[in-house]
Protein backbone atom coordinates (compact mmCIF):
# COMPACT_ATOMS: atom_id res chain seq x y z
CA UNK A 1 0.00 0.00 0.00
CA UNK A 2 1.76 3.13 -1.25
CA UNK A 3 1.72 6.25 0.92
CA UNK A 4 1.78 9.78 -0.37
CA UNK A 5 4.36 12.19 0.97
CA UNK A 6 1.67 13.89 3.04
CA UNK A 7 0.53 10.57 4.52
CA UNK A 8 4.07 9.58 5.47
CA UNK A 9 4.54 12.93 7.17
CA UNK A 10 1.22 12.62 9.02
CA UNK A 11 1.86 9.10 10.26
CA UNK A 12 5.43 9.93 11.24
CA UNK A 13 4.09 12.77 13.40
CA UNK A 14 1.76 10.26 14.99
CA UNK A 15 4.77 8.14 16.05
CA UNK A 16 6.26 11.07 17.93
CA UNK A 17 3.00 12.28 19.48
CA UNK A 18 2.20 8.76 20.74
CA UNK A 19 5.57 8.79 22.50
CA UNK A 20 4.88 12.25 23.93
CA UNK A 21 1.63 10.91 25.37
CA UNK A 22 3.36 7.92 26.98
CA UNK A 23 5.94 10.18 28.56
CA UNK A 24 3.95 13.17 29.81
CA UNK A 25 0.66 11.61 30.96
CA UNK A 26 2.25 10.24 34.13
CA UNK A 27 4.03 13.54 34.77
CA UNK A 28 0.89 15.63 34.27
CA UNK A 29 -1.06 13.39 36.65
CA UNK A 30 1.64 13.23 39.34
CA UNK A 31 2.27 16.99 39.32
CA UNK A 32 -1.48 17.66 39.35
CA UNK A 33 -2.36 15.25 42.14
CA UNK A 34 0.47 16.48 44.34
CA UNK A 35 -0.43 20.16 43.96
CA UNK A 36 2.54 21.25 41.87
CA UNK A 37 0.42 22.46 38.93
CA UNK A 38 -1.78 24.45 41.34
CA UNK A 39 1.37 25.97 42.87
CA UNK A 40 2.60 26.97 39.41
CA UNK A 41 -0.75 28.49 38.51
CA UNK A 42 -0.76 30.63 41.65
CA UNK A 43 2.88 31.72 41.38
CA UNK A 44 2.87 32.04 37.56
CA UNK A 45 6.65 32.49 37.65
CA UNK A 46 9.02 30.73 40.02
CA UNK A 47 12.25 28.72 40.25
CA UNK A 48 13.09 25.08 40.74
CA UNK A 49 14.56 25.99 44.12
CA UNK A 50 11.30 27.60 45.27
CA UNK A 51 9.23 24.63 44.10
CA UNK A 52 11.58 22.20 45.81
CA UNK A 53 11.45 24.20 49.04
CA UNK A 54 7.64 24.30 48.97
CA UNK A 55 7.51 20.53 48.27
CA UNK A 56 10.34 19.22 50.48
CA UNK A 57 9.24 15.57 50.18
CA UNK A 58 9.99 15.58 46.44
CA UNK A 59 13.28 14.35 45.04
CA UNK A 60 14.56 17.52 43.46
CA UNK A 61 16.37 15.88 40.55
CA UNK A 62 13.35 13.94 39.32
CA UNK A 63 11.06 16.90 40.02
CA UNK A 64 13.25 18.94 37.68
CA UNK A 65 12.98 16.31 34.94
CA UNK A 66 9.20 16.11 35.33
CA UNK A 67 8.75 19.88 35.13
CA UNK A 68 11.03 20.15 32.10
CA UNK A 69 8.94 17.53 30.27
CA UNK A 70 5.94 19.85 30.52
CA UNK A 71 8.06 22.72 29.22
CA UNK A 72 8.98 20.64 26.17
CA UNK A 73 5.25 20.38 25.42
CA UNK A 74 4.79 24.15 25.71
CA UNK A 75 2.94 24.28 29.03
CA UNK A 76 5.83 26.05 30.76
CA UNK A 77 8.83 28.21 29.93
CA UNK A 78 12.04 26.67 31.29
CA UNK A 79 15.33 28.56 31.40
CA UNK A 80 18.67 27.39 32.82
CA UNK A 81 21.36 29.83 33.97
CA UNK A 82 24.59 29.32 35.88
CA UNK A 83 22.76 29.40 39.22
CA UNK A 84 19.01 29.10 38.61
CA UNK A 85 16.32 27.14 36.80
CA UNK A 86 13.49 29.58 36.06
CA UNK A 87 9.95 28.35 35.34
CA UNK A 88 6.92 30.27 34.08
CA UNK A 89 3.48 29.12 32.98
CA UNK A 90 2.30 29.80 29.42
CA UNK A 91 -1.13 30.29 27.88
CA UNK A 92 -1.04 26.62 26.85
CA UNK A 93 -0.89 25.74 30.53
CA UNK A 94 -4.51 26.86 30.80
CA UNK A 95 -5.44 24.84 27.71
CA UNK A 96 -4.04 21.77 29.45
CA UNK A 97 -6.11 22.33 32.60
CA UNK A 98 -9.36 21.48 30.82
CA UNK A 99 -8.08 18.01 29.87
CA UNK A 100 -6.32 16.97 33.06
CA UNK A 101 -9.29 14.74 34.10
CA UNK A 102 -8.85 12.77 30.86
CA UNK A 103 -5.12 12.28 31.48
CA UNK A 104 -5.95 11.14 35.02
CA UNK A 105 -8.47 8.65 33.65
CA UNK A 106 -6.25 7.24 30.90
CA UNK A 107 -3.30 6.98 33.27
CA UNK A 108 -4.88 3.71 34.48
CA UNK A 109 -3.64 2.16 31.25
CA UNK A 110 -0.02 2.18 32.42
CA UNK A 111 -0.49 -0.65 34.91
CA UNK A 112 -2.57 -2.62 32.38
CA UNK A 113 0.10 -2.24 29.70
CA UNK A 114 2.75 -3.19 32.26
CA UNK A 115 0.93 -6.44 32.99
CA UNK A 116 0.74 -7.21 29.27
CA UNK A 117 4.45 -6.53 28.77
CA UNK A 118 5.26 -8.93 31.60
CA UNK A 119 3.04 -11.73 30.29
CA UNK A 120 4.23 -14.59 28.04
CA UNK A 121 3.12 -14.28 24.44
CA UNK A 122 1.47 -17.70 24.60
CA UNK A 123 -0.83 -16.38 27.34
CA UNK A 124 -1.70 -13.06 25.73
CA UNK A 125 -5.29 -11.94 26.12
CA UNK A 126 -6.52 -8.42 25.49
CA UNK A 127 -8.08 -6.83 28.57
CA UNK A 128 -11.68 -5.75 27.96
CA UNK A 129 -10.94 -2.37 29.51
CA UNK A 130 -9.23 -1.44 26.21
CA UNK A 131 -12.65 -1.30 24.59
CA UNK A 132 -13.95 1.02 27.29
CA UNK A 133 -11.11 3.43 26.67
CA UNK A 134 -11.35 3.23 22.88
CA UNK A 135 -15.12 3.88 23.03
CA UNK A 136 -14.56 6.85 25.31
CA UNK A 137 -11.92 8.21 22.99
CA UNK A 138 -14.22 7.91 19.97
CA UNK A 139 -16.99 9.69 21.89
CA UNK A 140 -14.65 12.48 22.95
CA UNK A 141 -13.48 13.02 19.39
CA UNK A 142 -17.05 13.32 18.21
CA UNK A 143 -18.04 15.64 21.04
CA UNK A 144 -14.98 17.90 20.62
CA UNK A 145 -14.59 17.68 16.85
CA UNK A 146 -14.11 21.44 16.59
CA UNK A 147 -11.38 21.71 19.26
CA UNK A 148 -8.11 21.55 17.36
CA UNK A 149 -5.87 21.30 20.43
CA UNK A 150 -7.76 18.26 21.69
CA UNK A 151 -7.82 16.56 18.30
CA UNK A 152 -4.19 17.20 17.35
CA UNK A 153 -2.51 16.63 20.72
CA UNK A 154 -4.61 15.39 23.63
CA UNK A 155 -6.58 12.70 21.78
CA UNK A 156 -3.42 11.41 20.11
CA UNK A 157 -1.62 11.29 23.46
CA UNK A 158 -4.46 9.16 24.80
CA UNK A 159 -4.48 6.96 21.69
CA UNK A 160 -0.76 6.45 22.15
CA UNK A 161 -1.46 5.21 25.67
CA UNK A 162 -3.82 2.62 24.17
CA UNK A 163 -1.80 1.54 21.17
CA UNK A 164 1.95 2.08 21.44
CA UNK A 165 2.90 -0.43 24.17
CA UNK A 166 0.48 -3.01 22.75
CA UNK A 167 2.00 -2.73 19.27
CA UNK A 168 5.48 -3.10 20.74
CA UNK A 169 4.49 -6.19 22.71
CA UNK A 170 2.93 -7.86 19.69
CA UNK A 171 5.74 -7.11 17.25
CA UNK A 172 8.54 -7.83 19.71
CA UNK A 173 7.22 -11.31 20.47
CA UNK A 174 6.31 -11.92 16.84
CA UNK A 175 9.96 -11.27 15.90
CA UNK A 176 11.22 -13.61 18.62
CA UNK A 177 8.76 -16.39 17.78
CA UNK A 178 8.94 -15.84 14.00
CA UNK A 179 5.21 -15.10 13.79
CA UNK A 180 3.53 -13.11 11.01
CA UNK A 181 2.00 -10.43 13.20
CA UNK A 182 -0.56 -9.28 10.65
CA UNK A 183 -1.94 -12.79 10.30
CA UNK A 184 -1.83 -13.31 14.05
CA UNK A 185 -3.90 -10.17 14.73
CA UNK A 186 -6.59 -11.28 12.30
CA UNK A 187 -7.04 -14.53 14.26
CA UNK A 188 -7.79 -12.62 17.48
CA UNK A 189 -11.33 -11.18 17.44
CA UNK A 190 -10.57 -8.78 20.30
CA UNK A 191 -7.56 -7.31 18.53
CA UNK A 192 -9.55 -7.02 15.32
CA UNK A 193 -12.28 -5.10 17.14
CA UNK A 194 -9.83 -2.76 18.89
CA UNK A 195 -7.80 -2.07 15.77
CA UNK A 196 -10.99 -1.45 13.81
CA UNK A 197 -12.13 1.04 16.48
CA UNK A 198 -8.82 2.89 16.26
CA UNK A 199 -8.56 2.93 12.47
CA UNK A 200 -5.87 0.31 11.93
CA UNK A 201 -8.28 -2.13 10.31
CA UNK A 202 -11.33 -1.78 8.10
CA UNK A 203 -13.38 -4.90 7.41
CA UNK A 204 -10.38 -7.07 8.37
CA UNK A 205 -8.15 -5.23 5.87
CA UNK A 206 -5.26 -3.16 7.15
CA UNK A 207 -5.57 0.57 6.57
CA UNK A 208 -2.64 2.76 5.62
CA UNK A 209 -2.43 3.83 9.23
CA UNK A 210 -2.47 0.21 10.39
CA UNK A 211 0.25 -0.89 8.00
CA UNK A 212 2.46 2.06 8.91
CA UNK A 213 2.14 1.63 12.67
CA UNK A 214 2.74 -2.11 12.55
CA UNK A 215 5.81 -1.72 10.36
CA UNK A 216 7.23 1.12 12.47
CA UNK A 217 6.30 -0.16 15.92
CA UNK A 218 9.98 -0.58 16.84
CA UNK A 219 10.04 3.23 17.02
CA UNK A 220 8.04 2.95 20.27
CA UNK A 221 10.32 0.23 21.61
CA UNK A 222 12.71 2.30 23.69
CA UNK A 223 9.99 4.45 25.25
CA UNK A 224 7.79 1.43 25.95
CA UNK A 225 10.69 -0.46 27.52
CA UNK A 226 10.70 2.13 30.30
CA UNK A 227 7.03 1.56 31.23
CA UNK A 228 8.15 0.28 34.68
CA UNK A 229 9.48 3.79 35.35
CA UNK A 230 6.64 5.71 33.74
CA UNK A 231 4.03 3.70 35.66
CA UNK A 232 5.77 4.74 38.87
CA UNK A 233 6.59 8.40 38.24
CA UNK A 234 4.90 9.38 41.50
CA UNK A 235 7.22 7.02 43.38
CA UNK A 236 10.23 8.52 41.65
CA UNK A 237 9.06 12.01 42.57
CA UNK A 238 8.40 11.46 46.27
CA UNK A 239 8.87 7.83 47.25
CA UNK A 240 11.39 5.01 47.48
CA UNK A 241 12.56 4.53 43.91
CA UNK A 242 15.75 2.61 44.76
CA UNK A 243 14.23 -0.88 44.25
CA UNK A 244 13.77 -0.03 40.56
CA UNK A 245 17.53 0.30 40.18
CA UNK A 246 18.14 -3.16 41.60
CA UNK A 247 18.70 -6.22 39.44
CA UNK A 248 16.87 -9.52 39.54
CA UNK A 249 18.48 -12.92 40.15
CA UNK A 250 19.61 -13.06 36.50
CA UNK A 251 21.35 -9.70 36.82
CA UNK A 252 18.81 -7.81 34.70
CA UNK A 253 17.40 -4.37 35.52
CA UNK A 254 13.97 -3.88 37.03
CA UNK A 255 13.36 -0.37 35.71
CA UNK A 256 13.47 -1.34 32.04
CA UNK A 257 12.49 -4.24 29.79
CA UNK A 258 16.00 -4.61 28.40
CA UNK A 259 15.03 -7.11 25.70
CA UNK A 260 12.40 -4.74 24.32
CA UNK A 261 14.85 -1.84 24.66
CA UNK A 262 17.48 -3.68 22.64
CA UNK A 263 14.89 -4.72 20.04
CA UNK A 264 13.52 -1.19 19.66
CA UNK A 265 16.89 0.52 19.53
CA UNK A 266 18.28 -2.09 17.14
CA UNK A 267 15.44 -1.46 14.70
CA UNK A 268 15.89 2.28 14.92
CA UNK A 269 19.67 2.14 14.48
CA UNK A 270 19.35 0.82 10.94
CA UNK A 271 18.69 4.40 9.85
CA UNK A 272 22.23 5.39 10.78
CA UNK A 273 24.08 2.39 9.37
CA UNK A 274 24.40 3.95 5.93
CA UNK A 275 26.57 6.77 7.28
CA UNK A 276 28.55 4.34 9.41
CA UNK A 277 29.16 2.35 6.19
CA UNK A 278 30.91 5.27 4.53
CA UNK A 279 33.30 5.69 7.46
CA UNK A 280 34.04 1.97 7.75
CA UNK A 281 34.73 1.62 4.04
CA UNK A 282 37.24 4.44 4.27
CA UNK A 283 39.01 2.86 7.26
CA UNK A 284 39.14 -0.72 5.98
CA UNK A 285 40.17 0.20 2.45
CA UNK A 286 43.36 1.80 3.73
CA UNK A 287 46.72 -0.03 3.53
CA UNK A 288 46.70 -2.94 5.98
CA UNK A 289 49.38 -1.41 8.21
CA UNK A 290 47.12 1.61 8.78
CA UNK A 291 44.05 -0.41 9.66
CA UNK A 292 42.95 -1.47 13.15
CA UNK A 293 43.19 -5.16 14.02
CA UNK A 294 39.45 -5.22 14.37
CA UNK A 295 36.43 -3.65 16.00
CA UNK A 296 35.04 -3.53 19.51
CA UNK A 297 31.43 -2.47 19.91
CA UNK A 298 31.03 -1.29 23.50
CA UNK A 299 27.36 -1.49 24.36
CA UNK A 300 26.75 -4.08 21.65
CA UNK A 301 23.03 -4.47 22.42
CA UNK A 302 21.67 -7.25 20.21
CA UNK A 303 24.78 -7.48 18.01
CA UNK A 304 23.04 -5.99 14.98
CA UNK A 305 25.74 -3.40 14.40
CA UNK A 306 28.57 -5.94 14.66
CA UNK A 307 26.82 -8.22 12.18
CA UNK A 308 26.28 -5.35 9.80
CA UNK A 309 29.91 -4.22 10.03
CA UNK A 310 31.26 -7.71 9.42
CA UNK A 311 29.25 -8.13 6.22
CA UNK A 312 30.22 -4.66 5.05
CA UNK A 313 33.94 -5.31 5.52
CA UNK A 314 33.63 -8.76 3.93
CA UNK A 315 31.71 -7.58 0.88
CA UNK A 316 32.84 -4.00 0.27
CA UNK A 317 36.43 -3.51 1.43
CA UNK A 318 39.91 -4.70 0.50
CA UNK A 319 40.38 -6.12 4.02
CA UNK A 320 38.68 -9.31 2.85
CA UNK A 321 41.81 -10.23 0.90
CA UNK A 322 43.85 -10.33 4.12
CA UNK A 323 41.38 -12.11 6.41
CA UNK A 324 43.10 -15.50 6.10
CA UNK A 325 46.42 -14.12 7.36
CA UNK A 326 45.11 -11.24 9.48
CA UNK A 327 41.86 -12.26 11.08
CA UNK A 328 39.45 -9.43 11.70
CA UNK A 329 38.88 -9.31 15.45
CA UNK A 330 35.26 -8.62 16.36
CA UNK A 331 34.31 -8.11 20.00
CA UNK A 332 31.01 -7.16 21.56
CA UNK A 333 31.17 -5.62 25.01
CA UNK A 334 28.24 -4.78 27.24
CA UNK A 335 27.42 -4.15 30.89
CA UNK A 336 24.17 -6.10 30.58
CA UNK A 337 24.29 -9.89 30.54
CA UNK A 338 21.03 -10.18 28.60
CA UNK A 339 22.49 -8.00 25.86
CA UNK A 340 25.62 -10.19 25.68
CA UNK A 341 23.48 -13.30 25.35
CA UNK A 342 21.44 -11.61 22.64
CA UNK A 343 24.62 -10.69 20.77
CA UNK A 344 25.99 -14.23 21.00
CA UNK A 345 22.70 -15.74 19.85
CA UNK A 346 22.22 -13.39 16.90
CA UNK A 347 25.81 -13.52 15.65
CA UNK A 348 25.91 -17.30 15.84
CA UNK A 349 22.67 -17.43 13.87
CA UNK A 350 24.20 -15.07 11.28
CA UNK A 351 27.42 -17.16 11.09
CA UNK A 352 29.58 -14.22 12.15
CA UNK A 353 32.67 -14.93 14.25
CA UNK A 354 32.87 -12.69 17.27
CA UNK A 355 33.74 -12.73 20.95
CA UNK A 356 31.89 -11.08 23.81
CA UNK A 357 33.15 -9.54 27.03
CA UNK A 358 31.55 -7.83 30.00
CA UNK A 359 32.66 -4.20 30.04
CA UNK A 360 31.98 -0.91 31.79
CA UNK A 361 32.07 2.19 29.60
CA UNK A 362 33.30 4.16 32.60
CA UNK A 363 36.40 1.98 33.02
CA UNK A 364 38.36 1.58 29.76
CA UNK A 365 41.48 0.60 31.68
CA UNK A 366 39.78 -2.51 33.06
CA UNK A 367 38.33 -3.34 29.64
CA UNK A 368 41.80 -3.09 28.10
CA UNK A 369 43.17 -5.51 30.71
CA UNK A 370 40.39 -8.03 30.03
CA UNK A 371 40.97 -7.90 26.28
CA UNK A 372 44.68 -8.55 26.70
CA UNK A 373 44.02 -11.39 29.15
CA UNK A 374 41.23 -13.10 27.21
CA UNK A 375 42.02 -12.35 23.57
CA UNK A 376 45.60 -11.07 23.51
CA UNK A 377 44.64 -7.77 21.93
CA UNK A 378 44.91 -4.21 23.18
CA UNK A 379 41.92 -1.89 23.26
CA UNK A 380 43.99 0.71 21.43
CA UNK A 381 44.61 -1.69 18.53
CA UNK A 382 40.90 -1.79 17.74
CA UNK A 383 38.48 0.64 16.20
CA UNK A 384 36.20 1.51 19.09
CA UNK A 385 32.53 1.84 18.26
CA UNK A 386 29.67 2.89 20.49
CA UNK A 387 26.05 3.51 19.65
CA UNK A 388 23.82 5.50 21.99
CA UNK A 389 25.85 4.61 25.06
CA UNK A 390 27.93 7.49 26.42
CA UNK A 391 24.89 9.23 27.86
CA UNK A 392 24.14 6.00 29.76
CA UNK A 393 27.42 5.86 31.65
CA UNK A 394 27.34 5.87 35.47
CA UNK A 395 27.70 9.43 36.70
CA UNK A 396 31.07 10.23 38.22
CA UNK A 397 31.34 13.49 40.10
CA UNK A 398 33.93 15.57 38.24
CA UNK A 399 37.34 16.08 39.80
CA UNK A 400 37.26 19.73 38.79
CA UNK A 401 34.53 22.34 39.12
CA UNK A 402 34.36 24.19 35.80
CA UNK A 403 31.90 26.82 34.54
CA UNK A 404 31.29 26.16 30.84
CA UNK A 405 30.16 28.55 28.14
CA UNK A 406 28.04 25.73 26.66
CA UNK A 407 25.60 25.23 29.51
CA UNK A 408 23.02 22.57 28.72
CA UNK A 409 19.27 23.13 28.94
CA UNK A 410 18.85 19.59 30.25
CA UNK A 411 17.54 18.33 33.59
CA UNK A 412 19.77 15.74 35.25
CA UNK A 413 19.51 13.52 38.31
CA UNK A 414 21.50 10.85 40.06
CA UNK A 415 19.45 8.71 42.41
CA UNK A 416 16.99 11.56 42.87
CA UNK A 417 19.52 14.26 43.57
CA UNK A 418 19.66 17.22 41.21
CA UNK A 419 22.95 17.49 39.35
CA UNK A 420 24.32 20.85 38.32
CA UNK A 421 24.50 21.13 34.53
CA UNK A 422 28.11 22.30 34.64
CA UNK A 423 29.03 19.14 36.56
CA UNK A 424 27.32 16.99 33.91
CA UNK A 425 29.37 18.68 31.22
CA UNK A 426 32.66 18.47 33.12
CA UNK A 427 31.99 14.82 33.94
CA UNK A 428 31.62 14.19 30.20
CA UNK A 429 34.97 15.92 29.56
CA UNK A 430 36.68 13.73 32.14
CA UNK A 431 34.95 10.64 30.76
CA UNK A 432 36.47 11.24 27.32
CA UNK A 433 39.83 12.01 28.91
CA UNK A 434 39.84 8.45 30.32
CA UNK A 435 39.30 7.04 26.82
CA UNK A 436 41.86 9.25 25.10
CA UNK A 437 44.83 6.82 25.39
CA UNK A 438 42.75 4.02 23.88
CA UNK A 439 41.23 5.84 20.91
CA UNK A 440 43.99 8.18 19.71
CA UNK A 441 45.46 5.54 17.41
CA UNK A 442 42.43 4.20 15.52
CA UNK A 443 39.62 6.38 16.78
CA UNK A 444 36.19 6.10 18.34
CA UNK A 445 33.26 5.90 15.94
CA UNK A 446 30.31 7.08 17.94
CA UNK A 447 26.55 7.44 17.49
CA UNK A 448 25.02 9.52 20.25
CA UNK A 449 21.64 10.73 21.43
CA UNK A 450 21.04 14.38 22.29
CA UNK A 451 18.49 16.64 23.88
CA UNK A 452 17.06 19.87 22.48
CA UNK A 453 16.11 23.07 24.25
CA UNK A 454 12.49 22.72 25.52
CA UNK A 455 11.32 25.85 23.72
CA UNK A 456 12.50 24.47 20.37
CA UNK A 457 10.79 21.14 21.07
CA UNK A 458 7.52 22.86 22.01
CA UNK A 459 7.49 24.68 18.68
CA UNK A 460 7.99 21.43 16.76
CA UNK A 461 5.64 18.91 18.38
CA UNK A 462 5.22 15.82 16.25
CA UNK A 463 8.62 16.32 14.65
CA UNK A 464 10.89 14.98 17.38
CA UNK A 465 10.87 12.21 20.02
CA UNK A 466 12.86 14.43 22.36
CA UNK A 467 10.27 14.76 25.15
CA UNK A 468 9.89 11.00 25.56
CA UNK A 469 13.63 10.37 25.59
CA UNK A 470 14.25 13.17 28.08
CA UNK A 471 11.70 11.61 30.45
CA UNK A 472 12.71 7.95 30.16
CA UNK A 473 16.43 8.65 30.16
CA UNK A 474 16.19 11.33 32.83
CA UNK A 475 14.35 9.13 35.33
CA UNK A 476 16.83 6.30 34.68
CA UNK A 477 19.79 8.55 35.49
CA UNK A 478 21.12 9.08 31.98
CA UNK A 479 22.73 12.25 30.74
CA UNK A 480 21.63 13.48 27.32
CA UNK A 481 23.15 16.83 26.35
CA UNK A 482 22.81 18.98 23.24
CA UNK A 483 25.04 18.35 20.24
CA UNK A 484 27.06 21.52 20.74
CA UNK A 485 27.62 20.72 24.42
CA UNK A 486 28.70 17.17 23.57
CA UNK A 487 31.14 18.26 20.86
CA UNK A 488 32.59 20.91 23.16
CA UNK A 489 33.29 18.22 25.80
CA UNK A 490 35.09 16.06 23.22
CA UNK A 491 37.36 18.95 22.27
CA UNK A 492 38.01 19.94 25.89
CA UNK A 493 39.22 16.39 26.50
CA UNK A 494 41.96 17.01 23.93
CA UNK A 495 40.34 14.92 21.21
CA UNK A 496 39.58 15.90 17.64
CA UNK A 497 36.36 15.47 15.67
CA UNK A 498 36.86 14.40 12.06
CA UNK A 499 34.74 17.05 10.33
CA UNK A 500 34.71 15.03 7.12
CA UNK A 501 33.05 12.11 8.94
CA UNK A 502 30.52 14.09 10.97
CA UNK A 503 26.75 13.76 10.57
CA UNK A 504 23.65 14.77 12.50
CA UNK A 505 20.02 13.67 12.21
CA UNK A 506 17.93 15.44 11.21
CA UNK A 507 20.32 18.00 9.78
CA UNK A 508 18.53 20.90 11.43
CA UNK A 509 17.91 22.54 14.80
CA UNK A 510 15.96 19.39 15.73
CA UNK A 511 19.05 17.14 15.66
CA UNK A 512 18.81 14.45 18.34
CA UNK A 513 21.43 12.07 16.92
CA UNK A 514 25.01 12.63 15.82
CA UNK A 515 27.72 10.46 14.31
CA UNK A 516 31.32 11.32 15.15
CA UNK A 517 34.73 9.84 14.42
CA UNK A 518 36.97 11.19 17.17
CA UNK A 519 40.61 10.55 17.91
Amino acid sequence: MTLTREERHRFRKLLFIYQDGLAITANIVALHQNGVLEFLEVRKQTTLEEISTFFPSFHKGYLNISIRSLASQGFLCYEVSNTTVSIKITQKFFDLKEWIPMYVHFEKLYSIQLDILRSPFSQFSLNNIFFEFSSQLKALRTKHKDQLYFLEEVSKHLEGMLLAPLLVYLNYHADIDDVDIKEYILTDTNLVQLFDDLGLLSNTSYTKKGNFLLEKSYAFGVTTSYIPIITNVDTYLRGDFMPFFERNSQGNEKHVFRGINVWGSGGSHITYFKKIDLILKDIFNRPLEEQPKGIIDVGCGNGALLEHMFHLIWNDTTRRKDLDKNKLILIGADYNKEALLSTQRNLKKADVWAEVVWGDIGNPKELDSKLQELYDVKLSDLLNIRSFLDHNRPFNKPNESVISDHISSGAFANRGKCINNHDVEQSLVEHFSKWKPYIEKHGLLLIELHTIDPKTVSLNLGNTPCTAYDVTHGFSDQYIVEIEVFNNAVEKAGLKIDKGQYYKFPNSELSTVSINLIS
